[in-house]
């Protein structure tokens, strides 16, 4: 399934064959529907997806040192996504993780880096909301 060449609707394409729905399309930038259900933003810059799935909104001052601290520690449980902090206006944050993978030809490995970074953000969404649960909205 080599496409040679990276673009966002090779990666679409890939995302489709492995059961995906397309949510919504703005042509590099696109939703999918995570197999849980959530909703997970990918974009496609250069040979790069990038995959975020937003968690929670919530005031900036709810974003204590000890959360911080427990969003960076390496034992948290979150394996191979980071967390965004991502400014709403006002005195908000959006909580996001995010992974990515690095495409080369749109073969065979990339459709395993694809649906391997689709599917650790989603398992890492559901530590992230352990963490995260006591902030609120």
């Amino acid at each position: 399934m080599a496409d040679t060449e990276v673009s966002a609707e090779g990666v679409k394409n890939i995302i489709k064959h492995l059961g995906y729905e397309i949510a919504a399309d703005n042509g590099d930038v696109f939703t999918i529907n995570g197999s849980s259900g959530v909703k997970i933003l990918c974009a496609v810059e250069e040979s790069i997806l990038n995959v975020t799935l937003p968690l929670i909104t919530v005031a900036k001052s709810a974003i204590t040192h000890a959360v911080t601290l427990d969003m960076l520690r390496s034992d948290n449980g979150i394996s191979t996504s980071h967390f965004e902090l991502i400014e709403q206006g006002g005195e908000k944050y959006n909580v996001a993780l995010m992974n990515y993978c690095k495409l080369q030809e749109l073969g065979d490995d990339d459709t395993d880096d694809i649906e391997t970074a689709i599917e650790f953000i989603e398992l890492d969404a559901v530590k992230a909301h352990g963490l995260l649960a006591g902030l609120g909205n």
